[in-house]
């Protein structure tokens, strides 16, 4: 109801010399985060779609550890994209 312009703050990087700040912006008071969270609350009532391979936090990822015996020949692998594409060289990129 409120909308309210992103706020940006820096978030220290002391293990990379290279790239000592990395900026963090804040979007949760923009008017574009409310209208897209209402557009994904309308689009999960109209077409639920199962999280087949999603987990949502770790008490569900135990719930499923205990129902499904981890054979010795099973990998296991966690992925958390949020900070996946942050390290991605543009100019390199670019060529």
């Amino acid at each position: 109801m409120n909308p309210t312009a992103p706020t940006i703050k820096g978030l220290i990087k002391i293990h990379k010399p290279e790239h000592l700040n990395r900026p963090l912006v804040n979007w949760r008071g923009a008017p574009a985060y409310k209208l897209v969270r209402l557009f994904t609350q309308k689009i999960r009532q109209l077409a639920p779609l199962p999280n087949t391979y999603n987990l949502e936090n770790t008490t569900e990822f135990l719930t499923k550890l205990k129902n499904n015996p981890v054979l010795p020949q099973f990998n296991m692998a966690s992925l958390d994209i949020t900070n996946l594409y942050t390290n991605i060289p543009v100019t390199e990129t670019l060529n």
